[in-house]
């Protein structure tokens, strides 16, 4: 995303919100101008929280550190298990560690270290957590959490604004999916939208490729697309737990929400 149009969305956006969230199935520091999108955000009054695998934390630490803008960073450790040999396994922790130490100490903001892999048949991969959580607990010389805590929606509070959470691995929407669940509820188009490169504004961060197409914000204004008949449609489907959207019938995240309503 351009510059340009990353300052044309803002300016679009800031009556409804002081939060934006850089990623939509993406990398969100692989941008070769991530610190020009911070400082604009900062300047137009917008908090930062983005997700990231960690893999670049290393080079990218003085960026996120320098800025107030940048409110929470979320890391999938999970991407430890794609790594391809053991030396770079080690190095992606130990980056991770230096960057979390670096930034609990000279910043205000949150971390929180993801494990979305959770699968109550894979012994392999429980394995691979533990020995995760344990050399990063040592190398940041805090208590071991009770291994009782690790297990889907736990979220372990390691130190002040340091947290561990735990989820059951997902898999992303697809309408090839055979998966066909009517029932759901989603905070799409409640607490969230996503918006794509090409200005185009989605219910959620998992339609990456545009599928439910809302409409374009460089085209049209925010709160129009908000109020045309599909979106409508989709957030009263998910007030009584429907979801009226063949993509959304095919997700697997929103189980994650049945609890809300």
């Amino acid at each position: 995303m351009k510059l340009a149009s990353f300052t044309a969305i803002l300016d679009k956006i800031k009556p409804f919100s002081s939060y934006i969230y850089l990623h939509v199935k993406g990398e969100p520091l692989l941008h070769p101008e991530l610190a020009k999108i911070i400082e604009i955000s900062n300047k137009k009054g917008f908090k930062i929280n983005l997700t990231t695998n960690g893999t670049l934390l290393k080079n990218a630490t003085s960026i996120l550190v320098s800025d107030p803008a940048v409110r929470q960073i979320n890391i999938s450790l999970h991407s430890f298990d794609e790594q391809s040999d053991n030396k770079n396994k080690i190095d992606y922790l130990k980056n991770i560690v230096v960057f979390v130490k670096e930034a609990l100490e000279t910043t205000n903001m949150y971390l929180s270290l993801r494990l979305w892999n959770l699968n109550k048949e894979n012994d392999k991969q429980l394995q691979n957590n533990e020995y995760i959580i344990k050399s990063l607990i040592k190398d940041l010389c805090l208590p071991f959490p009770a291994l009782e805590m690790m297990k889907p929606g736990t979220n372990v509070k390691l130190a002040d604004r340091l947290y561990l959470h735990f989820e059951y691995e997902f898999t992303w929407p697809n309408l090839n999916d055979t998966n066909d669940n009517l029932n759901g509820f989603c905070l799409g188009l409640r607490d969230q939208v996503a918006i794509l490169v090409d200005g185009t504004v989605v219910p959620c961060c998992l339609d990456a490729e545009g599928i439910i197409n809302l409409g374009n914000i460089f085209t049209e204004q925010f709160n129009e697309i908000l109020a045309t008949e599909r979106s409508i449609n989709i957030y009263n489907g998910f007030s009584n737990s429907r979801s009226v959207e063949k993509l959304c019938r095919k997700c697997h995240y929103k189980e994650r929400f049945d609890k809300i309503l």
